[in-house]
């Protein structure tokens, strides 16, 4: 009897981080499929909502003692495929960021920790499925009915969030800052310009893969005097930046705003603004072209427009 309390110990601690895990990356599915991405493993990015679902269904089977076996087997499954994982990320690409509980928790974990949490984790489960007495008791309506209220709306947020995530709003068919004084708009808040010369202001988030596609492209702008200085604007936690900043080692100085300011510059990431003359003249709502690609394409348009 002592050891089968146990076995509900391990369960239901099991179980809980299943859940707090599950609940961090469903409220931002997108950014969850974004650190798929960045651990070099972009093919499974379409899986981040039935990952999240599958970690909430795990733990709150475990905390309810739903088939102990069964789940407990699965939950070490799923542990060694995320700890193998965060090992391919952390030893090929660099990546420190286990993402382990989404944007519910933002702390500054050591590698060496997540290991030993992870085998920790995975050795108690096993210890559920090799100890736990084998039973073939009906599962209770209550649980049932529980599992289903838990469920159903987390599959629809991890849907909506994956799709529309939290940080973006309707796409306009064209951006209010377009031929805008850059003294009439939001930037000016956080940017200064000369009106004799010329700029690239470059909105960002430090997790978004195509963000980081553009930031060679970004330096170009600056090493061919395409236009007279380059001010990037970022969104993201601490940690992100970290990563960021240990992979793309920035020469330049980046302007942080937490993701409630940055949405009212863009609804899109990332966002170059040209500016010349103090108007904002080119604005670009994806990834950063090379500088002569843009010089060319402005210089199209300014030549039809005259």
């Amino acid at each position: 009897m002592f050891e089968k309390k146990i076995l509900h110990i391990y369960a239901v601690i099991t179980g809980l981080l299943f859940i707090i895990s599950g609940a961090g990356k469903v409220a931002d599915t997108a950014a969850f499929s974004n650190l798929i991405y960045q651990y070099g493993l972009g093919y499974l990015m379409i899986l981040s909502p039935v990952i999240v679902v599958a970690e909430i269904f795990i733990g709150i089977s475990l905390i309810l003692l739903i088939k102990p076996r069964l789940f407990s087997l699965l939950a070490f499954i799923l542990l060694t495929l995320f700890t193998a994982a965060f090992a391919y990320g952390h030893f090929v690409h660099g990546i420190n960021d286990c993402g382990c509980f989404g944007t519910l928790i933002h702390t500054n974990i050591s590698p060496v920790f997540i290991f030993m949490r992870n085998f920790i984790l995975m050795l108690m489960c096993l210890f559920v499925f090799l100890k736990y007495p084998k039973e073939k008791a009906e599962i209770v309506s209550w649980k049932k009915k529980l599992v289903q209220i838990i469920i159903y709306p987390a599959i629809f947020i991890a849907g909506f969030s994956f799709t529309t995530p939290y940080f973006l709003q309707p796409r306009k068919a064209e951006h209010r800052f377009k031929n805008q004084n850059i003294k009439n708009t939001e930037l000016s808040k956080y940017v200064k310009t000369s009106p004799d010369s010329t700029y690239l202001i470059f909105c960002f988030s430090y997790t978004c893969p195509h963000c980081w596609n553009s930031i060679e492209n970004l330096r170009q702008f600056k090493k061919t005097n395409t236009v007279d200085d380059i001010l990037p604007i970022a969104t993201g936690g601490e940690d992100d930046k970290l990563i960021f900043e240990q992979n793309f080692q920035p020469d330049f100085y980046i302007k942080d705003l937490p993701i409630d300011a940055m949405i009212k510059l863009t609804d899109k990431f990332p966002t170059a603004f040209y500016v010349e003359h103090d108007t904002i003249k080119v604005i670009i709502e994806s990834e950063l072209p090379s500088p002569v690609t843009l010089k060319k394409e402005y210089m199209l348009a300014k030549n039809y427009h005259n």
